[in-house]
C-alpha cells in the first residue's frame, strides 16, 4: 500500500506545491519561494549529494508526501531524517510511514542512530517519535529564527539497539528505498 520512490525531476512542482503549503512550512526551519527554477537547482543539488537521498512517498501509487535521510555520517554511523504529507486527505496515514524508514536505515543500510529535530508547536510530530522508541535529549532554546521571532527546537535520537530489540512489533513495515 504504502510505498518509497526515488525523487525525479518531474516531482519537482508538485514537491514545490507541497513545500510551500502552509501546514508544511510552518514547522520548517526556512520558507521557500515559489520559483520552480530554484527547485530545480536545489534538486540538482541533491543529485549529486550522497549524504542525502528523497523520495515520494506513494499510497497505491498516489504521491501523497516526501521522506528524506540527511546528513548521512557514515563514518560515525547517523543521520537525520524529514518527511511530510503534502497531501492532507492521506494525513490519516502520516503516522504508518515512519518504521518503514526505520528498518530501511537499521536493517539496510547499516546506520546506528537517527535523529530529528523538531520545532515547538509541532506536537504530533514529537508523540510520534515517542511513540516509535525516540529518546527526547535535548531543548534548543531560541534555536530557529522565523517569522520575527525565535522558536525552541526539541532534539530527539533513535539508537540501533534500541529499535531492533524493542521495536519489534514494527519490523514487519518493510519497503524498498532505492539510493
Amino acid at each position: 500500500m504504502i510505498t518509497f520512490r526515488k525523487l525525479e525531476e518531474f516531482d519537482l512542482a508538485q514537491v514545490l506545491e507541497w513545500r510551500t503549503s502552509e501546514h508544511v512550512t510552518q514547522y520548517m526551519y526556512t520558507n521557500i519561494e515559489k520559483d520552480l527554477a530554484k527547485q530545480y537547482v536545489w534538486f540538482e543539488k541533491i543529485s549529486n549529494d550522497d549524504t542525502q537521498y528523497y523520495w515520494i512517498i506513494e499510497v497505491k501509487g498516489v504521491p501523497i508526501g516526501l521522506i528524506s535521510l540527511n546528513q548521512i555520517d557514515r563514518k560515525n554511523k547517523k543521520a537525520t531524517f524529514a518527511y511530510y504529507i503534502g497531501d492532507l486527505s492521506y494525513s490519516i496515514i502520516a503516522g504508518r510511514i515512519h518504521p518503514y524508514l526505520y528498518n530501511f536505515v537499521f536493517f539496510e543500510l547499516g546506520l546506528n542512530k537517527l535523529y530529528a529535530e523538531v520545532m515547538e508547536g509541532n506536537d504530533g510530530m514529537m508523540k510520534m517519535h515517542l511513540h516509535y522508541g525516540f529518546t527526547h535529549v535535548a531543548t534548543f532554546k531560541e534555536h530557529i529564527y522565523k517569522n520575527n521571532r525565535f522558536h525552541n527546537v526539541e532534539y530527539f535520537e533513535l539508537i540501533e539497539r534500541h529499535w531492533k530489540d524493542n521495536c519489534t512489533k514494527f519490523h514487519k513495515f518493510r519497503a524498498d528505498f532505492i539510493l
